[in-house]
């Protein structure tokens, strides 16, 4: 809820005081079970009452520490005005067919009680540097001009203040479907590009691929961590293990320190300190960083403590919270497991650290990780990694080391969950006797083709069940053999592999096709997951060797990753870039 709304404005009337503590100024869409609020609250104070936003729109709430102090809803842009359409200088055609990247400010209202100098400028100053991405992410094009309509009893200046530009008066009309009618009340127009390039871009020959440009569709508080029951309420759940007598700083600050930065590119604990030691109060009022009375100001965590913190977290409960999390935001039906070498984590007197991941199958999101004990492989970790997972009529697809007897008792009877391995010669027996069928032993088969890369791919899959009863693996029900021929684009060069596998699903659960997509979407944890972590992140150079920091920098890793693919972020690097521009979006990705 809006910070119980109502309560707030008549505590408010009775009294207004603020302390000197710096007040944290925040504006951010509402969630969805605010909006029946936010539109109550907009219909007794907005002096033109309120009813609907009309055609795409937002609402956004704005506060104060706490308190709500400001509401705003955004709209379509009016279909015809003379002065926007001289100023702007489009034909009708264009107007007719880029509109939509002009929205209107239907409603601005600041909250009863509230006495603070320059806010509505602030607000919506705050507003407008989020508004053409939030417009992006959730209607797929972003917004490059602003306009609202000024009754002439007020004076505006709050627009004003904020850069808008005033245009001139309206005749008095409004539209009411395809009708105009005359309501006497002429109103002032005032618009704010949100580019310097803006009308340049309404009024180009061809579109600009700057709007056209149609990313998926989200939901923007798919990754909201800081309400109750989000991520940085459940980073209070792990242990701190420091001694209290010298504590300044609260570890989950000090963790949501560390996630920021790692989401803008910091590689270290260095990169870490250097972040934080950046950045303005604002934000570390918005990551819970200790306030100094004295020097009244919000003081960062120096890269030692980060470093001795980081170092001393418990792992197992870190990942335990961090992946109970992402479980919960993501839904999955496959999943992948694999293991990766922090290649740099490793010393002179002990090998670099192992760790087993799980991801599920297209959203690129990690489930889980566990570390490979010194002296084992990676057979030994698969229990510890799926243990705490809910698979109960999910699937695992794992890779050749994996097909081993006791995985699949393990996943079938105490997980309640199919498998997907493929067999190699540690299972000589069994690949061989998949190899010895017959063409015609086979029941059913799919192929696929891919062109890309500079070559095309075929992929034929054949599946059989008529060794089902033969071979001394158990829970068997198919085996597969996977025949991949790739050739250059004209054809020549044609090379090819052949490969076996066994899976725990009937031919009525899993046919060749979705056996051949379980068998390729395995390879995500390859290609979205280890691969951006050793491209992307260098994870394979870090020098980070001491205490629990190898892991705990992973999962920080894992984590950026799952929560750009929840966002639907897809180019990692250039995500990193951004946010380590402006930290102060990053905080907004975060709900912070």
């Amino acid at each position: 809820m809006l910070y119980n709304i109502n309560m707030n404005i008549q505590a408010r009337d009775q009294q207004n005081t603020y302390t000197d503590r710096p007040q944290l100024l925040r504006v951010r869409p509402i969630h969805p079970d605010e909006e029946a609020e936010w539109d109550e609250v907009m219909d007794a104070h907005h002096y033109l009452g309120f009813n609907c936003l009309v055609g795409n729109s937002m609402k956004y709430i704005a506060t104060l520490d706490t308190h709500c102090v400001a509401l705003l809803g955004w709209a379509a842009a009016a279909y015809k005005s003379r002065h926007r359409e001289q100023w702007i200088g489009w034909s009708p055609s264009q107007r007719d067919t880029r509109l939509k990247y002009v929205v209107n400010n239907t409603r601005f209202l600041i909250l009863p009680g509230i006495k603070v100098r320059n806010l509505a400028s602030k607000v919506l100053s705050l507003n407008l540097e989020r508004l053409a991405s939030d417009w992006q992410v959730v209607y797929g094009h972003p917004v490059v001009l602003v306009e609202t309509f000024v009754d002439r009893r007020f004076r505006g200046s709050c627009y004003r203040a904020s850069g808008w530009i005033e245009l001139g008066q309206t005749r008095g009309y409004s539209r009411n479907g395809q009708t105009y009618y005359y309501h006497g009340q002429p109103k002032t127009l005032l618009v704010r590009p949100l580019r310097r390039d803006a009308k340049k871009l309404l009024t180009t020959t061809f579109l600009s691929p700057l709007l056209t440009e149609v990313k998926e569709k989200m939901d923007l508080n798919k990754v909201q961590i800081a309400d109750d029951g989000g991520l940085l309420d459940r980073l209070r759940e792990v242990s701190d293990s420091r001694k209290p007598r010298g504590i300044r700083h609260k570890q989950e600050s000090i963790l949501a320190v560390a996630i920021c930065a790692v989401l803008s590119g910091a590689r270290s604990f260095v990169a870490i300190g250097d972040w934080a030691q950046n950045m303005s109060q604002e934000v570390l009022a918005r990551l819970g960083c200790r306030y100094h009375e004295e020097q009244k100001k919000y003081i960062p965590p120096s890269e030692p403590t980060i470093r001795r913190t980081i170092q001393s977290v418990d792992p197992d409960e870190l990942d335990r919270v961090i992946y109970e999390w992402l479980g919960d935001k993501c839904p999955s039906w496959a999943i992948a497991m694999d293991g990766k070498t922090l290649r740099g984590s490793g010393s002179k007197q002990s090998k670099p650290v192992h760790i087993m991941a799980a991801l599920v199958h297209g959203e690129g999101v990690v489930l889980n990780q566990s570390q490979v004990e010194d002296k084992t492989n990676e057979i030994k970790a698969v229990k510890p990694l799926l243990a705490d997972l809910e698979l109960e009529g999910k699937v695992v697809t794992a890779d050749a080391m994996h097909a081993q007897v006791e995985h699949a008792e393990y996943i079938q009877q105490e997980k309640g969950a199919d498998f997907v391995f493929v067999v190699k010669d540690n299972q000589k027996t069994l690949r061989e006797d998949i190899a010895a069928l017959a063409e015609e032993d086979y029941d059913d088969s799919y192929t696929s083709h891919d062109k890309g890369h500079g070559r095309i791919e075929t992929r034929k899959i054949d599946t059989s069940t008529e060794i089902n009863d033969y071979i001394e693996f158990p829970h068997v029900e198919q085996v597969f053999r996977i025949k991949r021929t790739i050739t250059d684009l004209d054809g020549e060069n044609k090379r090819g592999e052949t490969a076996y596998g066994i899976t725990s699903l009937p031919p009525e659960e899993a046919d060749p096709e979705t056996l051949l997509s379980l068998v390729r979407n395995h390879w995500h944890i390859e290609n979205k997951l280890h691969w951006v972590r050793d491209v992307t992140f260098d994870e394979d150079r870090s020098q980070i060797r001491t205490g629990s920091a190898p892991r705990v920098f992973s999962t920080l890793r894992n984590l950026a990753i799952s929560l750009f693919r929840l966002a639907r972020l897809d180019n990692i690097a250039q995500a990193l870039r951004v946010f380590s521009w402006k930290p102060l979006r990053c905080l907004d990705f975060l709900g912070l």
